[in-house]
């Protein structure tokens, strides 16, 4: 009898705990960015992105459109991120290097990301760090 009250007390206890929110924190991901953009086996190069707090963004890309990044709008949604570009491209380039679509997104602290998508054997990956004034 003494063991089934003792249960009960752990887990009345176990269940009347909430969650602290602080223990998970969202980090918004509006603000200006500069970092790296790599696809797997391929050179690494410098981006920049600007993401506002109106859930537009602008950004450029490294030289020939790699990545191909300028303007549109986002969505985040925990760790995802959907990525509408807005922008006219020629058609002189890899399509697959615009900064457009589906990304898994993650917050390595409060001022650097790691946004990315899988696509068969390659990986396009940005490490962009918060810029701060």
């Amino acid at each position: 009898m003494k063991q089934l009250a003792t249960a009960l007390l752990i887990t009345s206890l176990l269940f009347s705990c909430k969650k602290n929110e602080s223990d998970n924190p969202v980090f918004e991901l509006a603000g200006r960015y500069r970092g790296t953009f790599n696809r797997t086996g391929m050179d690494t190069t410098q981006v920049s992105v600007y993401f506002k707090d109106n859930h537009t963004f602008e950004g450029t890309g490294g030289p020939l459109n790699y990545p191909a990044i300028c303007s549109g709008s986002f969505q985040q949604n925990g760790n995802n991120l959907a990525v509408n570009d807005t922008c006219a491209w020629t058609a002189n380039f890899d399509w697959t290097l615009i900064f457009d679509g589906n990304f898994n997104l993650s917050f390595t602290n409060e001022n650097s990301v790691r946004i990315w998508r899988t696509n068969g054997t390659w990986t396009d990956e940005y490490i962009l760090t918060r810029i701060t004034r």
